[in-house]
C-alpha cells in the first residue's frame, strides 16, 4: 500500500491507522472506496482474516466493478508478507482472478508478491489452473420439495460478516441465508452458496437454488459448481491437517460420515 501512495502522489493522510481501524471496526470483511484519489484505492480488513472468508476475492472485484471504469486493478497485501506465505489466502484470490470475467469488466489484474515468495507463489497458480481446467462430476438431480420464498429475508440484526463467519464453519442455515443475501447482487456466489447448503440437505436452499438456475447461464452454474468444489477440497485440507476448531462440530462429524 505504501509503494501505491508513493508512486501517485496519494496523499497518506487519508489512510492513517486511526481512520482505517474506523472503517474496519465491524467483524468480519469489509470494502471501503477512498474517493478524491487517482488512481482509486479499496482497503479491506487486514490480510490474516483472508483465510478464513473464501469470497475475499470476488468482493474485491464486485467492489471495482461498482466503483467504475475500472480496467485494472492492482492487488497489494501479499507484495510483503511476514512469516510464512499465506498459501490458502494467496489461492482464493487466484481463483477469484481467473475467474473475474463473471465478476469485473477488468482488462488486466495484477498482484504484487513478495520476491522471496514469486516461486511458491507461480506453483500455486499453475496447480489452480490445472484444476480449473478438469470437468466437472455429472451433477446429481435434486427434486425441488417447497415452493419458493421469494420473501425470504435476512433477519435485520443478522450481519453478513456473521453470515461469512458461521457458513465457513459448515453452517447450513447460514450458507442458505448468505446464498439468498447474494441472488441479486452477486449471482454466482448465491449458486456457490445455495449448492453447499442443497448438499448439506437444505430444503429451503434446493428451492432457491432450483428457481436462481433458471435465471443463470450454463457458463455461470459451472463456476458457481467450481466454486463449491474449491469450498469442500479446502475443508478437507483442513481435516487433514487437524484443523477441526475451524469448522462447527456438526460439520465435522457430516464430512467425516460422508467420506466413510
Amino acid at each position: 500500500m505504501n509503494a501505491v501512495l508513493v508512486a501517485h502522489e496519494i496523499e497518506r493522510a487519508h489512510f492513517t491507522t486511526k481512520k482505517l481501524d474506523a472503517y474496519h471496526s465491524d467483524r468480519g470483511f469489509r470494502t471501503m472506496v477512498h474517493e478524491g484519489v487517482k488512481p482509486k484505492v479499496i482497503t479491506c480488513t487486514e490480510t490474516e482474516k483472508w483465510d478464513s472468508v473464501s469470497d475475499v476475492g470476488f468482493e474485491i472485484l464486485s467492489t471495482a466493478d461498482a466503483v467504475g471504469k475500472c480496467k485494472s486493478i492492482c492487488f497489494t497485501q501479499f507484495a510483503h508478507v511476514q512469516g510464512l506465505f499465506p498459501e490458502i489466502a494467496f489461492r482464493q484470490l487466484m481463483i477469484a482472478a481467473e475467474l473475474a470475467e463473471h465478476f469485473a469488466k477488468l482488462e488486466k489484474i495484477v498482484v504484487d508478491v513478495d520476491a522471496r515468495y514469486i516461486e511458491q507463489a507461480e506453483s500455486i497458480w499453475q496447480d489452480l489452473k490445472v484444476e480449473l481446467s478438469q470437468p466437472l462430476p455429472d451433477e446429481e438431480s435434486t427434486e425441488q420439495s417447497m415452493s419458493i420464498t421469494e420473501d425470504m429475508q435476512l433477519d435485520p440484526v443478522t450481519s453478513t460478516a456473521f453470515l461469512h463467519e458461521r457458513a465457513e464453519t459448515g453452517d447450513v442455515k447460514c450458507m442458505t441465508q448468505l446464498g439468498q443475501h447474494y441472488r441479486s447482487r452477486t449471482p454466482i456466489l448465491a449458486l456457490k452458496w445455495l449448492t453447499l447448503a442443497s448438499f448439506r440437505g437444505s430444503k429451503v436452499a434446493n428451492a432457491l437454488l432450483e428457481d436462481l438456475r433458471q435465471k443463470v447461464t450454463d457458463d455461470e452454474m459451472t463456476v458457481a459448481n467450481k466454486l463449491s468444489l474449491f469450498w469442500f477440497a479446502n475443508q478437507i485440507k483442513k481435516i487433514e491437517a487437524h484443523r477441526e476448531s475451524e469448522m462447527s462440530p456438526e460439520f465435522v462429524s457430516w464430512m467425516r460420515k460422508e467420506a466413510a
